[in-house]
């Protein structure tokens, strides 16, 4: 349990309007503070397991920690992580990708929707995107630039390619008309790539 005194900001976020609180497990998603040191900051790991927990339509609480304050809470809950970090009923769970899996496991049909995709492709489209973006933008070298602009470019481009190709089961005659990476429905993939766009 959180200790008062690290407590920045905690927001319960009932996405079923209290009908199925009793029988719901219990979970707190702890992440960074915005520099404000209460509102949701934008990490996008807590984003990708934040969109998780709200596809899920499962009730959870989010506990931002200011870390530019309360530095230690992280020492006194979860030693040796980093944010974000999840506790499902008591137990910590600190790696994301293994969070991913966890909760795609425990909340699983006919509860709670499946998220993962049924096209492995879809898994590892856009997935370098963020990294391009980051060397390109946080480039201290003129001289890098043009080449740093064109690599981003080319990845945003066969992101563009993959969605415009038809899934198994669509017309490969004309491009794709789905919505998201794996369909017309948002999966485990989309909740890794969109909050790094």
């Amino acid at each position: 349990r959180l200790p008062e005194a690290f407590k920045v900001s905690t927001t319960a976020v009932d996405l079923d309007g209290g009908r199925r609180m009793a029988e719901e497990p219990k979970i707190e998603l702890f992440i960074k503070a915005s520099d404000d040191g209460e509102s949701i900051g934008n990490c996008p790991f807590a984003q990708r397991l934040f969109m998780i927990l709200w596809l899920k339509k499962v009730n959870f609480t989010i506990n931002t920690i200011d870390m530019k304050r309360n530095p230690d809470v992280l020492r006194d809950i979860a030693p040796g992580s980093q944010l974000p970090f999840l506790i499902y009923n008591g137990e910590l769970k600190t790696d994301n990708n293994k969070i991913e899996e966890f909760l795609e496991e425990v909340l699983s049909p006919p509860k709670y929707p499946k998220l993962d995709v049924k096209n492995k492709e879809s898994r590892t489209a856009g997935d370098n995107i963020f990294q391009k973006f980051s060397a390109y933008i946080k480039n201290p070298r003129l001289d890098k630039n043009d080449a740093l602009e064109k690599v981003f470019l080319k990845a945003l481009l066969k992101l563009d390619e993959y969605l415009n190709t038809a899934l198994p089961g669509e017309d490969s005659t004309r491009p794709s008309s789905r919505l998201f990476l794996d369909g017309n429905d948002l999966t485990l993939a989309d909740c890794n790539l969109l909050p790094k766009l």
